[in-house]
């Protein structure tokens, strides 16, 4: 009875998979003997869910019509967008941004805002261009629009963001459709846990002026994990100004790991342009698009975080919160990071975020039982796994590289 868009269509999901073999494992052998890399969470020392005591206070206190009355608006209401606004583009965006238009969307989680996007921009067949490495989802969301995908090498030999592999791909879309459309995930890549280098995103900004001489060039700049980033942001921002009018830059936000609002499924896209009238047709085919799906989001997520980030001392406070977890994951990462240099286990280059990757050429399946029969637990991607430094505690970090080395003999 399916329609013919729909036959044959069945999620496989390896990560819920794998995860409910850890849960499985823990309620067996008990948590402290088990170790658990595949949650995509923040928790604590203590393997607990972390939730921001300024977030959860807030929540608290917010008047119960802004929990439970539909929202103002479907695109989000004037606060909310405000709000995302400081968030990606600063405080002072109206003075840094004067002669931009931009324009903010409120959407179901991040990847309502990545949904959203390639509904709007990926013509049916075309390809939308990933990271060799990625949140596997954009796949399905690609071919759920109708769309497919090309990927580019994520890193060249040194250990840097490769340039030249990305010109080629670019080049080649840009042969072959109307729209190139292209997901950057920085900061904090998932998986790798990488962040490119301002020079590296000149270099990708050069590289996308070229083309746009030749086709509309749509950049989708994924920022879920934005907040656990060393980045200095101010230079990170100039890096969108005074783009030509053929560049469309969606910065694609979610308040999931930020606000540890995972649940909320809070998210937004915001469009930013030199050109007034490509911002006006954003906002119009996005509201249709939200209108169409999930018609509105959670009033009660919008009302928390404009009431956190429009306030500046409840800002500065989930600031702090949130940094001294930052810092938590960076000491897991070394301790890994250390161990594995030690024991020449080879790690994508790591910068900060929530993932650090293994690659495993060969046998990644007997390497990844080998690691289970050990209740060690990490998601397996194509070629390596992905450890959750985010959740796993300093305790079962010391000694992991050296198993995880010795079954990839």
């Amino acid at each position: 009875m399916l329609g013919r868009g729909s036959v044959g269509r069945e999620l496989d999901d390896r990560v819920f998979k794998i995860a409910g073999k850890a849960k499985n494992a823990i309620e067996r052998f008990g948590k402290e003997n088990v170790i658990n890399g595949t949650i995509g969470a923040l928790y604590n020392e203590g393997e607990k869910l972390v939730n921001f005591h300024t977030v959860v206070e807030t929540y608290k206190n917010l008047p119960s019509e802004d929990i439970f009355a539909y929202a103002s608006g479907i695109t989000g209401s004037e606060e909310y967008k405000e709000a995302v606004k400081r968030i990606i583009l600063g405080r002072d965006y109206n003075s840094k941004f004067q002669g931009h238009f931009m324009e903010v969307v409120a959407t179901a989680g991040g990847t309502g805002a990545i949904r959203n996007s390639l509904k709007n921009y990926l013509n049916p067949g075309e390809k939308i261009l990933l990271p060799e490495l990625m949140w596997d989802p954009y796949k399905l969301m690609a071919e759920e629009v109708g769309g497919s995908f090309d990927t580019y090498k994520l890193f060249n030999e040194n250990d840097e963001f490769h340039l030249e592999n990305f010109r080629e791909k670019v080049e080649e879309l840009t042969k072959e459709q109307e729209n190139v459309v292209i997901m950057i995930n920085d900061p904090c890549h998932n998986p790798t846990g990488y962040s490119l280098s301002m020079e590296e995103w000149k270099g990708v900004i050069e590289i996308l002026e070229e083309y746009a001489k030749l086709k509309n060039i749509i950049l989708l700049n994924d920022m879920a994990y934005m907040d656990f980033s060393e980045r200095d942001m101010g230079e990170y921002r100039k890096i969108f100004k005074n783009l030509s009018e053929n560049i469309l830059v969606i910065f694609l936000f979610s308040m999931s790991k930020s606000f540890t609002g995972y649940g909320l499924r809070a998210g937004a896209q915001l469009a930013l342009s030199t050109n007034e009238d490509i911002i006006k047709e954003f906002e119009n085919a996005s509201k249709f698009s939200c209108r169409a799906t999930w018609s509105n989001i959670s009033r009660g997520a919008m009302s928390l975080l404009s009431e956190i980030v429009l306030d500046d001392r409840k800002y500065r406070k989930l600031f702090k919160e949130r940094e001294s977890y930052r810092k938590l994951i960076k000491e897991r990462a070394e301790i890994f990071l250390k161990e594995a240099k030690d024991v020449d286990l080879k790690t994508y280059p790591y910068k900060d975020g929530f993932f650090i990757t293994i690659p495993i050429e060969n046998n990644i399946e007997e390497v990844v039982e080998s690691l289970e029969r050990e209740n060690i637990f990490t998601i397996v991607l194509e070629k390596g796994i992905r450890l959750g430094v985010c959740s796993v505690p300093k305790k079962k970090l010391f000694g992991l590289s050296k198993k995880i080395k010795l079954y990839m003999k």
